[in-house]
């Protein structure tokens, strides 16, 4: 959906107006532009704000999984406020550089737009009984293509965090490492998928969900990574 014109709400930000909102950060503040001002004020405008500064935005700074985002528009002229998908306090976030979270921010925001919900075998199911094969196919090919390029997008952020020796910083290992692990979830439950789908079971699959890699026994799990210390 189209950008909505918040400028009727005065919120001015280092002397400039918030311009536009998207519709997510509308939807989040219930379409109450009351609501959405006051947020805005308290987050950027008043004394004692807590945000910082990433290139051309001003993020709030949580520890959960959203922040609120003030984007300069490209003609300079005032803010653009959105969601961005993450807390620059949280666990995975608060050891990020200040002078590498702008790499951070533009994987981020290519990664979200790429989440949906796994595929699993009875969302083929229904694809089949609306569509057939095609549809199946279509479907798998969807998913397929969705993993392909968040594996590509690991894959640059990769190469923008690495050092001058080649190597990867503890705080970016630590950061592609849970982003791998969601990879390989979308992988594993997509292959599943097709898996019981032509086959009626994908047998014991490993759990993936919480992180980790782990296969779940009777009397235990056995993880497939070992333990460091």
């Amino acid at each position: 959906m189209p950008d909505t014109v918040i400028s009727q709400l005065e919120v001015f930000v280092q002397q400039r107006p918030v311009l536009t909102a998207s519709d997510g950060l509308l939807g989040g503040h219930g379409f109450d532009l009351g609501d959405l001002r006051e947020t805005l004020v308290e987050s950027f405008a008043a004394e004692g704000h807590d945000w910082c500064e990433i290139g051309d935005s001003l993020h709030t700074l949580s520890d959960g999984d959203a922040e609120i985002r003030l984007s300069l528009l490209e003609d300079g002229t005032g803010w653009h406020a959105d969601y961005f998908p993450a807390g620059w306090r949280s666990l995975q976030h608060r050891d990020v550089p200040a002078d590498r979270r702008k790499d951070v921010v533009a994987y981020t925001d290519r990664a979200h737009a790429l989440r949906e919900k796994v595929l699993e075998v009875e969302d083929l199911r229904v694809a089949a009984a609306a569509g057939g094969a095609r549809a199946v196919d279509d479907l798998v090919q969807h998913h397929l293509h969705i993993a392909d390029r968040l594996h590509e997008a690991i894959g640059d952020l990769h190469a923008a965090l690495l050092a001058q020796d080649g190597d990867l910083p503890p705080w970016a290992h630590a950061f592609l490492y849970q982003e791998v692990e969601e990879l390989h979830m979308v992988r594993e439950f997509l292959s599943s998928a097709v898996l019981a789908y032509h086959h009626g079971s994908a047998g014991h699959r490993p759990d993936t969900v919480w992180g980790g890699i782990a296969y779940r026994f009777p009397t235990g799990t056995i993880d497939l990574i070992p333990p460091t210390d």
